[in-house]
């Protein structure tokens, strides 16, 4: 193992994206390979303090939106020679975001129009393309000008190599001192959920009817965590449909665990944007010991083995297939469970995820 490095962060939120992206490996580099983090907090750090530290730091990292902060200390004449490389760590290809999340509002910029009316039009409930245009090229300048791009995975490296050709892959990695192996005794009826923030809609209504057909002839609850999609099903079925809102992050995957799923689902739409995620759903609920049901697009593709540690669909048709089966066979609800969490435990842990990092970063600074 490399030697020990001295590791800031600009400000970061405390999504979960804050937390999987910067809080947890930095977690993950002290406890596991001694380096020194600190997440920069403005309500509570002074900021002339910071700027006297900055010469000590080996790596400055930051989220989207916090290359301001690189360009600002950048124009400080006494600054300008520090030895901290600048890394600017994305775990989406915003680019690529779909008119029907949520967040299309922070990142389109054209406007949408469906069935002859207006989806995102500019001026209107808060849609700005230019405060959106101006937000990506702030993104892409942040990109060219730090030391170095950190992202989730290969195809998503392959899309910041178009800003910037230093680029190291941390993949999200679960922490098993905060997620850990369910009991996995049967609900009565079984218990469905789905974790997910409200940019999942166009992969939601890609299951509407083979969700329903399920729906129809199985008796099962379904757990909607951080979003909801009530539109997509029958006023008959709504009963049985359980909305639940976000929890701060440190609470998350004790919900997660005391929810005791007996089967995890990952609808993801064919999509450009979603080929750029991450496999952190299918990570979390192998962690907890429960089988999923996954869309057979990536990044899931790449991270699972269809039949082994998973059940993958292509079509609608596949989805209630695969589904049914988990419903309705017990052994192969643990079979797939088991081979689920062993793989999980066995190469997506913090420790090893950090240590990876660890390593890259060392091997960046000679």
């Amino acid at each position: 193992m490399g030697g020990i490095m001295n590791i800031l962060s600009a400000e970061a939120d405390q999504s979960a994206c804050g937390w999987y992206r910067i809080r947890k490996p930095f977690l993950g580099l002290e406890k596991y390979c001694g380096d020194t983090t600190h997440v920069y907090d403005n309500a509570k750090d002074n900021v002339n303090d910071l700027v006297k530290s900055l010469p000590h730091f080996d790596y400055i990292f930051m989220r989207p939106g916090a290359e301001l902060f690189m360009f600002r200390i950048k124009n400080i004449p006494e600054l300008a020679s520090i030895k901290a490389k600048w890394v600017m760590d994305i775990d989406d290809n915003v680019n690529e975001i779909s008119p029907y999340s949520q967040f299309y509002s922070s990142y389109g910029i054209k406007e949408v129009e469906y069935d002859g009316k207006p989806l995102w039009k500019d001026g209107v409930a808060g849609f700005n393309l230019r405060e959106n245009k101006m937000r990506l090229d702030s993104l892409k300048m942040g990109l060219k000008a730090a030391d170095m791009v950190i992202t989730t995975t290969e195809k998503l490296a392959e899309h910041a190599k178009e800003f910037n050709n230093n680029v190291i892959i941390n993949d999200n990695s679960i922490d098993t001192t905060h997620w850990w192996r369910l009991n996995n005794q049967e609900n009565h009826p079984l218990r469905v959920v789905w974790q997910g923030s409200p940019s999942h809609y166009a992969d939601w209504y890609a299951i509407k009817e083979p969700l329903q057909k399920l729906m129809d002839e199985f008796d099962f609850e379904l757990v909607m965590l951080g979003s909801q999609y009530k539109g997509i099903f029958k006023p008959e079925h709504l009963d049985r449909v359980r909305a639940l809102p976000w929890v701060p992050f440190e609470a998350h995957s004790y919900r997660m665990m005391s929810l005791q799923s007996d089967i995890g689902i990952i609808p993801l739409a064919d999509e450009p944007f979603n080929y750029y995620k991450s496999s952190i759903k299918w990570y979390e609920n192998a962690a907890m010991g429960v089988p999923s049901v996954v869309s057979d697009v990536m990044p899931y593709s790449e991270s699972i083995t269809n039949e082994e540690n998973a059940l993958s669909y292509k079509t609608p048709g596949e989805f209630y297939k695969q589904m049914k089966r988990l419903l309705t066979d017990v052994k192969l609800r643990k079979d797939i469970a088991d081979r689920a969490y062993n793989w999980v435990t066995s190469n997506k842990t913090l420790e090893i995820e950090s240590k990876k990092l660890h390593e890259a970063l060392c091997q960046k600074l000679q």
